[in-house]
């Protein structure tokens, strides 16, 4: 049911009823009035000036008794009408209409039992009641004038039915004008009602099309326009998103295509090395040991190109798996420090710890924090740009959570670019892309890592790079 239906049905429900209560109101208090109207049986109010004529013609009548048309004939000479019935209240004879049935009606309730005829006057109507036996047979007569200048539009009716008739003509009056009042105000809020929604609609149908510059227009300052101003925000970050989703999705292709590319690479050149061992170039066990060290170290490229993929794969589908474990921070740092510096061959850079004797117990994933200090300490490398590259590693207690600073001594990076460098397959600073190409997703995966475990990260210059996280100290 759309919305014009349910407002108009609403709205004449609504008259309904209210107007069905008022009337339920209205006939209690008719029903009272009627009550206490016909309640007076006999009044003192003036007699038809025929009365007498007609008291004798019903008194003739009781002494030789004719037929009922007879009697009706000569009654309706005055304007007298006839009603008869037996003593059980059944009709035997009628010409009388309905209001003054109405009357009848209320004087067949007391008892009669003389045979002397007597005289009624009630709303203003005058009847005349006796007994006339036919045959040995008792007979209530009646005879009724009604008075011609009291009728409404042509009808008879009493002082009780013209109130009954003016209250029905008026309520009608009343339901006719109520309920055009209300379609016209229904209309006229509809209407108002229905441009903000077209609006709505109309934008929802240029989103489906791929238009997001067009806003929703309506300037009015109502609940509608809070609606439309937040319709207006949520195309513009759409817009923004579907951008960014089409730039991310651009840098995934080229990260893979360049992944691809680095993968044929040492492949190409294990398969060399593997050939010339195949065809015999390789004569000599040295010169064997140098090809199969060399095809060792390509797997071992293509291994990590690989792992990358792998763990991205993982972190768009969200089933990277954590297990947290209660872990000294401080003293974790420091072993792998002392196992990074064993295992550094080159020995192209060194790594200093400053921190103190306390504790720094956080619950971590300590295989998911090597992967955060292995992407920043790889980072700087790549990055830093400096022939002696030294990489401080700063603990600190803040409130309720450990820093840890991780800073080198290159170049950093401009400080309108610091806020994106956790952004996936950013690669934003082409002075720090230019000697290597990276894939963009090693600060983007430490920020996913580290929210993950309840803390932050943030990038800031220190004298060169420097990568701040915060972990939450575990409540003992």
């Amino acid at each position: 049911m759309t919305m014009k239906k349910k407002i108009f049905i609403s709205n004449t429900m609504m008259v309904l009823i209210s107007l069905l209560i008022l009337f339920g109101v209205g006939g209690i208090s008719v029903l009272l009035f009627k009550g206490e109207l016909m309640g007076r049986v006999e009044q003192n109010a003036a007699l038809s000036e025929d009365i007498y004529e007609v008291q004798t013609i019903l008194l003739e009548q009781q002494k030789e008794p004719g037929s009922w048309e007879e009697l009706s004939q000569k009654l309706s000479t005055y304007n007298f009408e006839l009603y008869v019935s037996d003593l059980q209240h059944n009709k035997q004879f009628s010409n009388a209409r309905h209001s003054e049935m109405e009357c009848i009606e209320e004087i067949e309730r007391s008892k009669f039992t003389n045979d002397r005829v007597k005289l009624y006057s009630m709303e203003k109507v005058t009847i005349a009641r006796c007994i006339i036996k036919v045959d040995d047979t008792p007979y209530m007569v009646y005879a009724i004038y009604y008075p011609k200048e009291l009728s409404l539009l042509g009808m008879d009716r009493g002082v009780f039915e013209m109130f009954v008739i003016v209250f029905i003509i008026s309520g009608i009056i009343i339901i006719t004008g109520l309920i055009i009042c209300s379609q016209i105000f229904t209309g006229m809020m509809i209407k108002r009602i229905m441009k903000p929604v077209d609006e709505l609609n109309n934008a929802a149908m240029r989103i489906k099309e791929g238009n997001f510059d067009e806003p929703v227009n309506y300037s009015e300052k109502d609940e509608f326009g809070e609606v439309c101003e937040t319709f207006n925000n949520m195309q513009k970050h759409l817009k923004e998103s579907i951008e960014k989703t089409q730039s991310y999705e651009k840098a995934r292709t080229e990260m893979v295509s360049g992944i691809s590319h680095d993968l044929r690479t040492p492949l190409t050149s294990v398969k060399g090395f593997i050939k010339g061992m195949l065809d015999g170039i390789a004569n000599t066990p040295e010169k064997q040991r140098q090809y199969l060290e060399i095809s060792y170290k390509k797997a071992c490229d293509m291994d990590v190109l690989l792992q990358k993929l792998f763990f991205f794969s993982k972190l768009e589908t969200g089933n990277m798996p954590f297990f947290l474990k209660e872990t000294d921070m401080g003293r974790w740092i420091e072993n792998y420090v002392a196992e990074k510096c064993d295992k550094t061959i080159s020995n192209d850079y060194d790594i200093t710890v400053i921190k103190d004797d306390t504790e720094y117990m956080v619950n971590v994933d300590k295989v998911q924090m090597q992967r955060v200090f292995d992407n920043i300490i790889e980072n700087s490398r790549k990055y830093a740009d400096v022939s002696e590259l030294h990489i401080i590693i700063t603990m600190n207690k803040k409130n309720d959570v450990i820093t840890i600073d991780i800073a080198d001594n290159g170049k950093g990076i401009s400080e309108d670019k610091l806020a994106n460098v956790f952004e996936q397959f950013y690669r934003g600073d082409d002075s720090r892309n230019s000697k290597n190409d990276g894939s963009g997703l090693g600060l983007y995966v430490c920020k996913y890592i580290i929210e993950e475990q309840g803390g932050n990260i943030s990038a800031l210059n220190k004298n060169g790079f420097c990568v701040e996280i915060e972990l939450p100290i575990l409540e003992k």
